[in-house]
């Protein structure tokens, strides 16, 4: 489904989520003047087609963790997997793979160093750069809706 096809319906939708991701869908329905059945329906086609998705996630700052950019450069062969790789990791929450397949930018929160220990040390990246994030002007947690 492209981003283009989302109606106000959804996009009232993704935003409640956004503002609270266990928000019932009788309330969605309310605010957004729809049914609770047209929410539901709604909600179902946008993860099906891998549109949105709601998880949990941890506010690191409460428990000590550091945000950190990444930002990897690699071989041709290694972007898609490594980029795979970081994604599933508990400790990392955004990856992109950017320029042709050869660089990844992502975000990381954790209490060590473990991560960026590990990464340059990989076969198939060549260089790396870490920042600590030390504040966040705008930030997805922060992100108040469409304008």
């Amino acid at each position: 489904m492209d981003s283009a096809e989302l109606d106000g319906v959804d996009r009232g939708l993704v935003h409640a989520l956004q503002l609270d991701g266990r928000a019932p869908f009788a309330t969605i329905a309310d605010v957004l003047g729809v049914s609770e059945q047209t929410v539901a329906r709604r909600y179902r086609r946008l993860m099906a087609a891998g549109v949105i998705r709601v998880v949990g996630g941890l506010d690191g700052a409460l428990l000590g963790y550091t945000p950190w950019t990444i930002r990897v450069r690699c071989t041709p062969d290694a972007g898609t997997a490594i980029a795979e790789a970081l994604a599933r990791r508990p400790d990392t929450y955004w990856v992109h793979l950017l320029s042709g397949g050869t660089e990844i930018s992502c975000f990381a929160q954790s209490p060590d160093t473990v991560l960026l220990e590990k990464l340059p040390r990989t076969g198939r990246v060549l260089a790396m750069t870490a920042h600590s994030l030390l504040h966040g002007i705008s930030l997805p947690d922060g992100w108040q809706g469409l304008a």
